[in-house]
């Protein structure tokens, strides 16, 4: 029964953790899920990048996330790769994209992607709906906290 309990605490940990590292802030290092498909092969929809802040300048072919200006949502970020630098900062494209976007100014910069973990993204995605939160976040709580209560009534 240990060897169980043991079993559902890891599996649920590795549900949960992917979960609170994107949904908490992590200092300078930016965690983000992709939710499109402009960078696919390379990045495709569900990944998460790591992006961490430019301390040089970024150069052709480096991935960067930036703020675009024209998204309304404050939140919202793209993350393309570098094809060329010009005076006023960088023209950016995404690798399944036919043409280049516009100029990214470097204040719009958030940062380089240093590298993806694939596919975990679409469990964040699903755990921030109504249902996915019960599913992957709630339940399992539960299910840990009626572990540790049955652990604790043995050891009375």
């Amino acid at each position: 029964m240990k060897t169980i309990d043991t079993l559902v605490k890891v599996f649920i940990l590795l549900i949960l953790l992917p979960i609170f590292i994107t949904s908490i802030p992590t200092g300078p290092l930016h965690i983000m899920t992709v939710s499109g498909n402009s960078m696919e092969p390379v990045i495709t929809a569900n990944d998460i990048v790591v992006i961490i802040p430019a301390i040089t300048q970024p150069a052709v072919g480096d991935i960067i996330t930036y703020r675009p200006h024209f998204q309304s949502d404050e939140g919202a970020s793209i993350t393309h790769r570098v094809v060329g630098v010009v005076e006023e900062g960088y023209i950016t494209k995404g690798d399944a994209n036919e043409l280049p976007d516009g100029i990214v100014a470097p204040g719009d910069v958030i940062g380089i992607m240093v590298f993806k973990i694939p596919f975990i993204g679409a469990l964040v995605h699903f755990a921030r709906t109504p249902v996915g939160f019960l599913t992957v976040v709630l339940f399992p709580s539960i299910i840990l906290i009626i572990i540790e209560i049955r652990e604790i009534i043995r050891l009375l």
